[in-house]
């Protein structure tokens, strides 16, 4: 059986691979387990720069593998769904830089897989989109809708979920929502050039202190006590500058 989720640690940069091409990289209960694992293993092995991307650029992540549920039980979906909160809002925690690498579809549950990292770098093929609520008259349950008009604003975030409006990869990056566009199928290498570069300039504390601040900036002001300890927490991360 090929193992769902491919784990490739490169001094400090590593490299997830959700390899499910036959299913459009679809996340299953299998591959969410080993994704959720997967996170841990590079959060143990203190990788500064974390690569999400998905296998045969045709599709980054389709999101949940809905035929999956015919395999399980209630409980065991229920689970499954837990799972997916739990391992999402752990790579939007995670303390090093995160980027993801997108082909292709980026969709749904994909999209919002996409939404926790820090960048998204994307080939000039790909195509982004929350089609759950017009399409299935469900919603996007792994973040979607409170991650997305954080980084697009509200309007345009209803008008990718009410209308299903699916975007293309220049039109995200002019939405906020794609860091980078390159030529098709360079997205990973693009993404890896980046993390060499990056990597060997800016240590993860100083990542780490960065993003508790950035992800809180909307609900906190710029004087909060919170972000003075965050600071004190990690002076280290500052010696020397």
């Amino acid at each position: 059986m090929t193992t769902p989720v491919v784990v490739e640690i490169d001094h400090s940069i590593a490299t997830l691979t959700i390899a499910r091409e036959e299913r459009r990289n679809a996340l299953d209960h299998v591959a969410m387990r080993m994704l959720e694992e997967a996170l841990a293993e590079c959060a143990a092995k203190a990788a500064g720069v974390l690569i999400v991307t998905g296998a045969g650029g045709q599709s980054f992540c389709a999101g949940d593998d809905v035929k999956a549920y015919a395999e399980r039980t209630r409980e065991e979906s229920r689970a499954h769904h837990e799972r997916g909160l739990r391992t999402f809002d752990a790579l939007e925690r995670y303390q090093g830089l995160t980027i993801a690498a997108i082909e292709g579809h980026c969709i749904g549950g994909g999209l919002e897989l996409a939404l926790c990292c820090d960048l998204r770098f994307a080939g000039t093929g790909a195509t982004f989109g929350l089609p759950e609520i017009p399409k299935l008259d469900a919603l996007p349950s792994w973040g979607g809708l409170t991650r997305l008009p954080r980084i697009v604003g509200t309007g345009r975030a209803k008008q990718m979920a009410f209308l299903g409006e699916r975007v293309g990869a220049d039109e995200a990056q002019r939405y906020g929502l794609v860091a980078r566009v390159v030529e098709a199928g360079e997205a990973l290498a693009s993404a890896r050039a980046f993390a060499a570069d990056f990597a060997g300039r800016v240590d993860r504390d100083t990542v780490d202190v960065a993003k508790r601040i950035l992800n809180d900036a909307t609900a906190l002001p710029p004087t909060a006590g919170t972000l003075v300890n965050l600071l004190a927490e990690r002076s280290n991360a500052f010696e020397g500058a």
